[in-house]
Parts: C-alpha cells; sequence; structure tokens
C-alpha cells in the first residue's frame, strides 16, 4: 500500500501510521478546509453563472502594508459579494476576497503560454538547477537526469493516450487540455521534501508525490536517487526504466505516480472540476482502479483495470456491507484511520465493478461531475440521490452483485 497526496485546498493532514498485511504503511487522511472564509462568503452569496462570467480579467488587489497587487487570469467563480476564483496562466487558482479588490477590469489579449513560456515561467520560480522538458502533453520540469526526466514524460504520455482512450471508447466526452499539464521532479528525497512541506506540510516525508489542485500540478522526486542509486546525465529513459524496476519498492513508487497522475488528468478532461465537490471515493476508485503498475514493461505500467492484488486481498478479507453507502452519502470513512485503507479497497473494487459491469451508467453518472461548480456544496441526500438516478437503485442493493464481481476476481487471481 502507499501513501497519496491529492491536496484539495489548504489541507489538514493527519499522518498516521497503521498496520496492514503484516507491515506497517503510512498514509494520508485529508480532511478539506476549502479556504474556509471565502467558501462561507460563496455558499452564502450564490456564485453567478459560467456562461455570464467575462473570460479574462485584470484585478487588483490590497495586500499587506498597503502594497497593491495585481492578478490577471481566467474568472472561475464570482460570489454575489464580489469574491473570486481566478486561474492564472500557469494554472494556479488564486481565491480573492471581495473586499480586498480596488479595481477590476475585462481584457481582451492573448491568455495562454506557449508550452516554452510555461516551462520557462515555472523554473524561474524553482530552487536553482531546474530545467524543463516539453511532450505533446506535458511540461516537465526537473533537476535529476535527463534520462529520469524522459523516462517518466514517455509513462505520463502512455498514461495520457490510455486514459483518454478508456473513456472514449466507454463513451464518455472527454476533452483535451487547454495547455501543457505540468510536473515537477525533484533530483532527491530531501529537495522535494522541503519544498513539498510548504504545500502539504509534515505529511511530506510519507508521500513519493501528490497533486494539488490548487496549482494543477504534480510534485513528485526521482525514485532511483532515493536510494543514492547514481543517475548520470547520459542515461536513456530505457535504461532508467530498467534500473527503476530493480528497486524493492517500484512496484508502490509506480503506482503513486500514476495514482496521482490520473488525479490530474480526472481534473483536466472533462470528470472532475477542480474544487468542485467530487466525492473521494468516485476519485480515489478512478485512480486506484488505473494506477497497478506492470513492471515486466521497462516503463513501468501498460494496462487499465488490472487486478490490484493488494487491494483485493483485503475487500475480500474485510468486505463491509453498508460501507458503500455511507462513503457514497459522505467522505468521512475515507478521513478515519481506522477505516481509510479499508475504503480505499472498496473504492477500488466497487469503480472496477462499474466500469465492468454497468459501464453506461457509470460514464452517466461520472459526466454529471464534470456540470458541478467549484466551491459548491452537496449534501448527503444530494449525493445518494444523484447516484440512485444514474444506477437505477441504491448502493445497498448492488451489493449482492458487487460481491459476486469480487469473488469472480478472487478466483482470476488464485494460482
Amino acid at each position: 500500500m502507499h501513501a497519496y497526496g491529492t491536496v484539495v485546498a489548504c489541507l489538514f493532514l493527519l499522518e498516521q501510521v497503521v498496520p496492514f498485511m503484516g507491515k506497517r504503511y503510512s498514509f494520508i487522511c485529508l480532511a478539506p478546509v476549502f479556504i474556509a472564509v471565502f467558501v462561507a462568503q460563496v455558499h452564502s452569496s450564490p456564485p453567478v453563472m459560467k456562461e455570464e462570467l467575462p473570460n479574462i480579467i485584470q484585478v487588483f488587489q490590497r495586500a499587506s502594508e498597503g502594497h497593491q497587487e495585481t492578478l490577471r487570469g481566467k474568472l472561475r467563480v464570482e460570489a454575489q459579494d464580489g469574491s473570486l476564483l481566478l486561474e492564472d496562466n500557469q494554472q494556479v487558482l488564486h481565491v480573492i476576497p471581495g473586499e480586498s479588490i480596488t479595481h477590476r477590469e475585462i481584457l481582451d489579449e492573448d491568455y495562454l503560454l506557449t508550452p516554452k513560456e510555461l516551462g520557462q515561467e515555472i523554473v524561474a520560480e524553482l530552487p536553482a538547477g531546474f530545467t524543463f522538458l516539453t511532450t505533446r502533453h506535458y511540461v516537465i520540469c526537473y533537476d535529476t537526469s535527463l534520462g529520469y526526466a524522459r523516462w517518466s514524460a514517455a509513462l505520463l504520455e502512455r498514461l495520457f493516450s490510455g486514459f483518454h482512450a478508456f473513456w472514449s471508447q466507454a463513451g464518455l466526452d472527454v476533452s483535451q487540455p487547454e495547455q501543457p499539464l505540468i510536473v515537477i521532479i525533484f533530483s532527491n528525497r530531501n529537495d522535494y521534501e522541503r519544498a513539498a512541506k510548504k504545500e502539504v506540510g509534515g505529511a511530506a516525508h510519507s508521500i513519493v508525490g501528490y497533486y494539488n489542485q490548487l496549482t494543477n500540478r504534480i510534485t513528485t522526486y526521482d525514485i532511483t536517487g532515493s536510494d543514492s542509486t547514481d543517475t548520470t546525465p547520459s542515461q536513456s529513459s530505457h535504461s532508467v526504466g530498467i534500473e527503476i524496476l530493480r528497486n524493492p519498492r517500484a512496484s508502490s513508487l509506480i503506482a503513486t505516480l500514476v495514482h496521482e497522475a490520473t488525479h490530474q488528468l480526472a481534473f483536466n478532461a472533462g470528470l472532475h472540476v477542480r474544487l468542485s465537490p467530487t466525492p473521494v471515493w468516485l476519485s480515489e476508485g478512478i485512480a486506484t482502479y488505473f494506477e497497478t503498475p506492470d513492471l515486466t514493461n521497462s516503463r513501468g505500467w501498460r494496462s487499465i483495470g488490472a487486478i490490484n492484488t493488494t487491494r483485493l486481498e483485503l475487500v475480500v478479507q474485510q468486505f463491509t456491507p453498508g460501507l458503500l453507502s455511507r462513503f457514497i452519502a459522505d467522505d468521512k470513512p475515507f478521513h478515519d484511520s481506522d477505516e481509510a485503507l479499508v475504503a480505499y479497497a472498496h473504492a477500488w473494487v466497487f469503480v472496477s465493478f462499474l466500469a465492468t459491469m454497468k459501464k453506461d451508467a457509470f460514464c452517466s453518472y461520472v459526466a454529471h461531475f464534470d456540470t458541478k461548480e467549484p466551491l459548491g456544496k452537496d449534501s448527503a441526500a444530494d449525493r445518494m440521490a444523484e447516484f440512485k438516478t444514474a444506477f437505477g437503485m441504491t448502493p445497498d442493493a448492488l451489493e449482492p452483485e458487487l460481491i459476486q464481481y469480487i469473488n469472480s476476481l478472487a478466483r482470476r487471481k488464485r494460482p
């Protein structure tokens, strides 16, 4: 089992160490704190509908000590009290309280950066020694070997193609991101932890990578360097791949990278909306459905929906009647240290079941979340009603079919 670090906004992170399958594992229990003041304002002052929002604006904001800051970007949410959620051209979301805004104006100019400009701007903000490479869909910023950066890029591009093909073939209308997706790779764990601590606090030492919804970036580090393995600039991506697969932790490390990259793809392909009320079971279930590595391939990952042996063993041993209904109505099981690992296993197998046995209804259900507003809020009753509308029955009513599906997976894994 691996530790995940998907960052929603400001987070209260509770680090836990729990026994599982005879070993001890760290994981991060995420309890979102959606920048409380702004969210309270949005919920008390309904957001303006998307179609009424101007596209690109410039905002002049009163900052500390009388200074004035200027932000420009795409307006995502406007509360009736004037508070704004703005996305800049580096894909970062900014929360701007209405009372701090002194002036705003609509801009009629080019908003997006070229991949090269995007890479240059991000590298300028990173520690000395970083450079970047661009691929068809990514900007990879790194201070490790070129070989490792290329290996990571090849893995991510393979995942990108597989992700889009999977959902398109399932009948979902997935979209291409407006800009390349950003991935930051540190050369070693120490530098990574120093940087990650600013976003995830003390949890940085327990996770090998995370996706942040506010910045829309994945941050991770060179997993070959984590064990002091030499990675020279002359190494090819293939030789780096072979070296990674020799690492005893290869399976969990690759799975974590794929898991976080799947989150990033889902939030940029129309499956989820950043900072919207996407249920944790759905977001994590999709990420775990994609994450299973393939150590027979030099890129470490090849197929979607492969059986995750560790999660399957856990759900077989600790299948919990009623847990589906509880986590569909509320995210609390994922924030409970006594239940989180079991909840993740149930989310994985439930998404696997729905994607395999209820594909049309599942795609209809997933597509619905592209209509959610950032910083919106759904009640438990709303969440349950949406599920019943998509699948025509309650989660509890689906449990007998799910149990049969779990048993069929278990039979396939028997020697």
